[in-house]
């Protein structure tokens, strides 16, 4: 094999696109099962008071935020990071979380319990769009719900919603072309606790993870660590 060959070859290897030979999640208006979930953080006082505390920087000593999730380095550091709350469920670790989107207990059910009173849920999803798209994103939530797209807040509503289908604030997006990072926290106060959120009818081109098949980390785009070899999350996850 000639040197260009073998260089093409490895170069196929180390850079071939995320978004193929995957069991994507549908897009579209189909409402979002499976999320990259942190266990729950118990005992918060309610949502009033928990919406004003960001956990995640709170248990990691600022490594990562609620922003920083809603970004690649923020989301892939979740991979090792603990975000250790003595006082709301102790050391809380993230794993591929499945919710039945017509439960309007499945913020609880979700992690195992039928109701979990005052708790916070935190989720992200992974969103990659063939382009740059201005689009709706419509969340149901139960009660007080807050939203990062890309490091950047783009909702915060302390109303619950009323159904766990039903959705009160579709609000417009900015998707950029490939992977968009989601975070969605959602503060509970007992009653029914539900979280839900799907795209527009005409977005079903979009790819979202963790994926049918239960693969979060394993399949965003690969990093550049110092070595300078292309490495997947997962890789560094298994380290």
């Amino acid at each position: 094999m000639n040197k260009l060959a073998i260089f093409l070859t490895i170069a196929c290897v180390a850079i071939a696109p995320t978004a193929f030979a995957q069991d994507w999640q549908p897009a579209g208006d189909a409402w979002i099962e499976k999320w990259w979930g942190l266990d729950l953080v118990t005992d918060t006082g309610g949502f009033d008071e928990s919406a004003l505390v960001d956990y995640l920087s709170e248990g990691s000593g600022g490594e990562i935020s609620n922003a920083s999730v809603s970004t690649s380095d923020g989301a892939g550091k979740t991979a090792n990071v603990v975000v250790n709350l003595p006082d709301n469920g102790g050391a809380l670790a993230w794993s591929i979380v499945t919710i039945n989107t017509e439960d309007e207990f499945n913020l609880s059910t979700s992690h195992g319990i039928p109701d979990g009173g005052d708790v916070t849920w935190h989720g992200i999803i992974v969103v990659i769009s063939p382009d740059d798209r201005t689009t709706v994103r419509h969340p149901a939530h139960d009660d007080h719900a807050q939203i990062w797209i890309n490091g950047e807040q783009v909702y915060d509503n302390p109303t619950w919603t009323g159904g766990v289908r039903a959705v009160t604030t579709p609000t417009e997006i900015q998707l950029k072309k490939g992977e968009n990072f989601l975070h969605f926290k959602c503060g509970e106060s007992g009653g029914a606790d539900y979280v839900n959120l799907h795209f527009e009818a005409t977005d079903t081109d979009l790819l979202i993870a963790p994926t049918n098949d239960n693969l979060f980390l394993d399949v965003l785009t690969p990093v550049e660590p110092k070595n300078k070899l292309a490495t997947t999350w997962a890789d560094i996850k298994r380290r």
